[in-house]
């Protein structure tokens, strides 16, 4: 597959156009077909194209300081306004430039502290700022990273430049977002970089077979007394191995380990993944010798403890495109899911597009809350997962790209989302491979189609016939 670079002659542009392997010009002189198109500038006829990165609109929009503000806003991020409010002190202020997922580099300024004073942030030289190139990054240097690669994601974009400071008390707030970066020798030389490493990344996979994806996973839970209070699942298991304790990070940074979290072995088959996740269960069931304690999922059964149920991937490429995929053909839908208590965990957890790599070379995808309240609902989401994951490029529905549907995403608007499940599915039900995984699916778009909200504060062990209950009170694990 080919990349073309398509812009306006934009200034500075040409630095980055001396460096980059790829054909680029004003317009397209030959057929779209198997072309990933990279947008720079806002001054050219988009192509609406899956494969093309950055969007115009999404530039235009990321343009207008207020409108990127609100949208960011919904994805708990917080971006200061020059003008609108009284600017507040920053003890750093780092420059990121972002490109598909990436920081490129990190940039901290050199030039004083900011104590609310008129702040010119447009009129700032690059020369303010030195680029840090430690091979380890500090705490706050690597918080900043995080939170300019999910500026970007959220905005639209696929590249830019990212302005973020952090507060005395450790808060980050996003000064600038460029999504047509004013380029320096250094800048350009990065950006240039990047691109040319895509172009080769998706040369390499065109040329290589398709590898079938595996799935991992590693869902997490909660354990209550009689009385409703949160037993520490550290007392039970250890940090490693199938079955252990996760941590929830305090306010104070401190860290503690309430949650029991289950790491079933990975498979390329889903049934497979399906008996390893139940193996996993009935470890934590012999490790946990307390039989009155019941074991909650969801998003936040309990306030200020949330959970997630991540679902690994390996063997795939990570990409934007894919991300985006799975935030509207499964994180969207499964928003009919939730009960009153699981949107308490957005959007500081489960904000679209949350990844994390892995060392073996995959990723995780983070945005789900904990999907082991039913065997129905797990083995829909898995099923799911991997018939996306399997076929992405063939889906592509992003009603998430409209800031009105992020929004419903956000405050759980079961009303907004429902209309758009017809659509959605009919995309999955015209993959060749759905039939394979019909039996999963089918039963959690039935939940979906009725809007039948999961309860937060039953036990999931009875619908997995995990003990102590028996097993004649048991007649089915559907719903």
């Amino acid at each position: 597959m080919r990349v073309f670079l398509l812009h306006s002659n934009e200034p500075t542009l040409q630095m980055l156009l001396d460096r980059v392997d790829v054909p680029h010009g004003t317009r397209l002189a030959a057929p779209l077909e198997k072309t990933c198109i990279i947008h720079w500038g806002c001054f050219h006829t988009e192509k609406s194209d899956p494969l093309a990165i950055q969007p115009v609109k999404c530039m235009l929009r990321a343009s207008n300081s207020r409108k990127a503000a609100e949208l960011l806003q919904l994805h708990g991020i917080r971006m200061v306004i020059e003008g609108e409010s009284e600017l507040p002190r920053f003890t750093y202020e780092f420059l990121i430039p972002v490109f598909h997922l990436q920081a490129l580099s990190l940039f901290q300024k050199t030039k004083g502290i900011f104590f609310g004073t008129p702040h010119p942030l447009h009129q700032q030289q690059e020369s303010d700022f030195a680029e840090v190139v430690s091979e380890t990054s500090s705490y706050h240097a690597m918080r900043a990273k995080r939170e300019a690669i999910k500026s970007i994601y959220a905005l639209g974009l696929d590249y830019g430049v990212v302005r973020v400071g952090v507060r005395p008390g450790g808060e980050l707030n996003v000064l600038e977002v460029s999504a047509v970066p004013k380029l320096t020798e250094k800048l350009a030389e990065l950006f240039a970089d990047a691109i040319n490493r895509f172009a080769k990344e998706l040369d390499d996979e065109t040329k290589q077979p398709v590898e079938e994806v595996t799935l991992g996973a590693d869902p997490e839970f909660l354990l209550l007394n009689p009385q409703g209070k949160v037993i520490f699942a550290s007392k039970f298991m250890d940090k490693e191995g199938p079955v252990g304790c996760d941590s929830i990070v305090l306010p104070n940074f401190r860290k503690i380990y309430p949650l029991a979290e289950l790491r079933p072995q990975p498979s390329k088959d889903v049934r497979q993944m399906i008996v390893n996740l139940h193996r996993t269960m009935q470890l934590a069931s012999r490790s946990i010798n307390d039989g009155t304690l019941q074991w909650v999922a969801g998003g936040m059964p309990v306030k200020g403890f949330p959970l997630g149920g991540h679902v690994h991937f390996s063997g795939i490429r990570l990409s934007s495109e894919l991300l985006r995929v799975l935030d509207n053909y499964l994180a969207l839908p499964l928003i009919l899911l939730e009960d009153e208590t699981t949107g308490g965990r957005k959007p500081k957890y489960g904000f679209l597009g949350d990844f994390r790599r892995q060392r073996h070379g995959g990723f995780e995808y983070r945005v789900l809350p904990s999907w082991m309240i039913s065997p129905t609902v797990a083995k829909g989401v898995l099923a799911l997962s991997k018939l996306i994951a399997d076929h992405y490029h063939q889906l592509q529905a992003r009603p998430l790209s409209e800031p009105d549907l992020q929004e419903a995403y956000y405050k759980g608007d079961k009303s907004r989302i429902r209309p758009l499940l017809p659509g959605l599915w009919s995309d999955l039900m015209r993959l060749p491979a759905y039939r394979n995984y019909e039996s999963y699916i089918a039963p959690l778009k039935s939940l979906l189609l009725k809007m039948q909200a999961w309860n937060e504060q039953e036990d999931i062990r009875r619908k997995w016939k995990i003990g102590p209950f028996h097993r004649k009170e048991e007649s089915s694990t559907n719903s």
